[in-house]
């Protein structure tokens, strides 16, 4: 999967963006997500409200531990409107 960036227009959403085409580990869209918004801040229309939609899988050797959402990244998803959504899907050679 990948990171979506859809943007809410009334009561339907539109594709905006995609981030990190067919990547599916967390961290890596986490650190693109964060990547993007530090360069779009301030440039998203105020007036729409955005979603993030990271759409990943499960490590298979997971131990705990992942990705940090920093207070920097939350900071600039309240500036921005942008509300995030982990979608987890099942394992990679589940998904097609």
């Amino acid at each position: 999967m990948s990171c979506w960036i859809r943007k809410n227009i009334g009561d339907s959403r539109e594709n905006f963006l995609l981030l990190g085409q067919d990547e599916w580990n967390l961290r890596a869209q986490v650190e693109l997500l964060a990547n993007w918004l530090r360069d779009n801040d301030g440039n998203l229309e105020a007036a729409d409200s955005w979603i993030a939609d990271i759409g990943f899988n499960a490590r298979i050797d997971a131990t705990g531990g992942g990705p940090i959402i920093s207070t920097e990244m939350m900071s600039l998803c309240l500036r921005n409107n942008v509300e995030i959504y982990l979608s987890e899907y099942g394992l990679a050679n589940d998904v097609e």
